[in-house]
């Protein structure tokens, strides 16, 4: 695209949506999820979504700062899948707002 307003409201749009369907994922099917997205425009800035952490998953991904095993791991499940649940509904408020803060953004003033 050509008109930097125009990229960027169309960039903001699709991480909206993409971060939106990646919710929708860890709630139906209980997914952990990291997306990391950078923007092209004049800010350069990084938008991150992670369910439960963005952080934690990458560095389970990476290997990085495993805990250790545990051989209550049913308990463990019950204490993952709780803070799960909170997390999925943070997550759905902030793509909520976001949607909201954007679909005012782009409603056009009448002159």
């Amino acid at each position: 695209m050509k008109n930097e307003s125009n990229m960027q409201v169309t960039f903001s749009k699709r991480r909206a949506n993409l971060f939106k369907k990646a919710s929708e994922l860890c709630t139906l099917c209980g997914a952990e999820i990291a997306i990391v997205v950078f923007s092209q425009g004049k800010a350069n800035k990084v938008y991150s979504f992670g369910h439960p952490l963005v952080e934690l998953l990458v560095d389970t991904f990476l290997g990085r700062d495993l805990p250790p095993p545990n051989d209550d791991d049913r308990h463990n499940n019950l204490i993952r899948a709780h803070r799960n649940t909170g997390q999925r509904g943070f997550n759905k408020e902030v793509m909520d707002m976001q949607e909201s803060r954007e679909g005012e953004s782009t409603r056009e003033i009448p002159t």
